[in-house]
């Protein structure tokens, strides 16, 4: 991993990265995908970091994308801690083309103090994760399926995308899905999702990733197939761009 700070430019910042008693300086986050110098959503992941870090110059986006523009998956992440902008340049982990998840118990502590912002809970959410994931699953989702601890969740009842209606992290991809699922003419209702009818995990980092397994209460379930799952994937990479600043 590669770290810079922000100084009018992106500065090589050789202090180490931080640890969990520092988490709490952190006031948000933004990661992604990057895969040979293309990605997907630019515009909405500055501005969802934006949103909370406030404007920040064009330099230093335009010189974050000169350094990533280099072959191969990465996986950046810019930070807002301690009133300074970080740049964390790290290799992918492995594309995760379905996901098996762990579904939440009665007691279970809730992990989320800021679910409106990325970034002040992840140290958080990956304690929750590791405590709570059941051996063989990928994640552990939040609040009746209202997301996971690394991504969004939504269903479909049939033809009808569901989104779910309790609070979660505005997720660029979810906006994504929702959006051409407008475009195209997909019904779509708000509510409860359920793992009897399909799932689909989503990030910038994995993209649509169908649930296909999870786990209640120690025993596993098989999650149904929609059949229309590897065009909308297909259509996710297929977003992938450089981004033009102006």
């Amino acid at each position: 991993m590669t770290r810079y700070v922000w100084d009018n430019a992106w500065v090589p910042h050789t202090e180490p990265a931080l640890d969990a008693k520092h988490w709490d300086e952190v006031a948000c986050v933004d990661s992604w995908r990057h895969r040979n110098g293309t990605l997907s959503g630019f515009d909405a992941h500055r501005a969802r970091f934006e949103h909370t870090a406030g404007q920040l110059p064009d330099a230093l986006w335009a010189q974050a994308l000169e350094l990533l523009d280099q072959p191969g998956d990465l996986f950046p992440r810019i930070m807002l801690a301690a009133c300074r902008i970080y740049l964390e340049i790290r290799p992918a982990p492995a594309l995760r083309t379905t996901t098996a998840l762990t579904l939440p118990q009665q007691g279970w502590p809730e992990p989320r103090t800021a679910p409106l912002v990325k970034g002040p809970d992840l140290q958080r959410l990956a304690s929750h994760r590791a405590a709570y994931c059941a051996p063989g699953t990928d994640d552990v989702a939040l609040d009746h399926l209202a997301e996971t601890t690394t991504g969004a969740l939504v269903g479909w009842r049939g033809d009808t995308l569901v989104v779910p209606t309790a609070t979660a992290l505005p997720s660029i991809t979810r906006s994504q899905v929702v959006r051409r699922a407008i475009e195209t003419g997909v019904a779509i209702e708000h509510g409860q999702l359920s793992p009897t009818r399909p799932l689909w995990f989503l990030n910038a980092l994995h993209g649509i990733s169908p649930v296909d397994q999870v786990w209640v209460n120690g025993a596993e379930m098989t999650v149904p197939h929609h059949p229309e799952t590897q065009g909308w994937v297909d259509w996710w990479w297929g977003t992938f761009a450089r981004p033009d600043l102006v």
